[in-house]
């Protein structure tokens, strides 16, 4: 007997639910296995259940048991009762609005870590970071060169087949934020390379990277904190032709960025061991029309043997470092489920080994910049102060954190070698 659209609606969500706690895999990467008919309810749904279990819950009128479900072990979310039966609620809304949602609960992320927060940052400071990071995030896009943000706001406020509330970033001189759902990955301007879907904050930290004194004024002493009214710099009308290495680049959002600020010049090498993203980084600089970029494979353990082939050569060299992605929770929820001790432990100890060994391409007089996507000061203020212990040709320049709030939370810090 053939399913009805509920019933393979459900049966998907089981699938993907029970693959994110008995498998390795991610919620990005479960979701596009799915079929087209299924994948959009999913991408509402359980999102929106990761991320505000119990406040949801309470909403719906769904039981759920005391420290549920963050005393269940990864066996028993995969199993957990109310999972499902928010999702069947969830989808009888789809057709119509959500309920309204109310005021995210701290009971909505582990203990553990929301008692973290209240230690380092003050319960006031925690329950506005949990608010914020279990609310949707935006969806930012950053300009090239030859499409400025004032340009493609005009080109889609009078477009007429992309209804969107758009307006420029208050962050980057390059950005713009939309809100609500466009498909923007469909228009003419995206294929021949006009722009990149990129968080705000990552924008940020690319230009912070090749100019911290121009951009370091947005930076925050805590989590949360963006000044109000200042302006970012704009890009320089003229740019030097640096050597730039983006040592953890991934699919290499940043290196884009960085390349097309130095609008052609010099170069910006891309270093990554994951040969699938840098692949993705050549499609994307190919479309954007790019030509300073290399992307350059690093065989795992071999990063060694890298850096001593090329010891200060660098003008820059960004260290954007593995990490434990508090800052991006609202866009990867699955990780606050998932995330166990012994990557706590690990986060640092493989931060300050990067850091350490990157270091060794900067020249003399260049910079280097180490970055992350969370604010746990065991990741962020920490290894600033261990690295410059450990470093004294290397002196501090500027450095803070970015959000979480209008962009993913971020910490970077700059540093200059004598």
């Amino acid at each position: 007997m053939q399913l009805t659209k509920k019933a393979r609606a459900t049966q998907a969500f089981e699938e993907v639910w029970t693959s994110l706690f008995t498998t390795p895999v991610h919620l990005d990467s479960a979701l596009s296995k799915q079929p087209v008919t299924v994948k959009s309810i999913l991408a509402r749904t359980i999102p929106l259940i990761l991320a505000r279990p119990v406040s949801l819950a309470q909403v719906m009128g769904v039981g759920v048991g005391p420290r549920e479900p963050w005393d269940l072990t990864p066996e028993q979310k995969a199993r957990w009762k109310a999972a499902p039966v928010l999702f069947e609620r969830l989808y009888e809304m789809m057709t119509g609005a959500f309920p309204e949602l109310g005021t995210v609960a701290e009971e909505d992320f582990p203990p553990w870590m929301f008692e973290a927060w209240v230690r380092h940052w003050g319960r006031e400071q925690a329950l506005a970071l949990a608010q914020t990071l279990a609310t949707e995030a935006p969806l930012s896009l950053r300009c090239n060169r030859q499409v400025t943000p004032a340009k493609l706001i005009q080109e889609f406020k009078s477009g007429g087949d992309l209804p969107v509330k758009i307006e420029p970033s208050r962050l980057s001189p390059s950005g713009v934020v939309l809100k609500g759902y466009v498909p923007v990955m469909k228009t003419e301007r995206y294929e021949e390379g006009g722009y990149e879907i990129q968080d705000e904050g990552s924008q940020y930290m690319s230009y912070f990277s090749l100019w911290p004194e121009h951009y370091a004024s947005l930076l925050g002493e805590h989590p949360g904190a963006v000044a109000p009214g200042v302006v970012p710099a704009a890009l320089p009308d003229r740019a030097p032709a640096w050597t730039v290495i983006d040592a953890c680049a991934g699919a290499g959002g940043k290196t884009l960025a960085m390349a097309d600020a130095l609008m052609g010049r010099g170069r910006v090498y891309a270093y990554d061991t994951a040969a699938k993203k840098l692949e993705a980084l050549r499609r994307r600089a190919r479309r954007a029309g790019v030509n300073n970029t290399q992307a350059v494979a690093v065989e795992r353990d071999g990063e060694v043997a890298v850096v001593k082939r090329f010891a200060k050569t660098a003008d820059v060299v960004l260290v954007d470092a593995p990490c434990t992605g508090w800052g991006v929770l609202r866009r990867n929820p699955d990780i606050k489920w998932r995330q166990e001790t012994e990557t706590l432990e690990e986060m640092p100890r493989i931060q300050s080994r990067v850091l350490s060994l990157y270091s060794g391409l900067v020249k003399s007089g260049g910079r280097l910049v180490f970055g992350v996507c969370t604010f746990r000061p065991e990741e962020t203020r920490d290894i600033v102060s261990a690295f410059v212990e450990a470093n004294p040709d290397f002196k501090a320049e500027q450095g803070g954190y970015l959000g979480p709030g209008p962009c993913d939370g971020f910490y970077m810090h700059s540093f200059k070698r004598s």
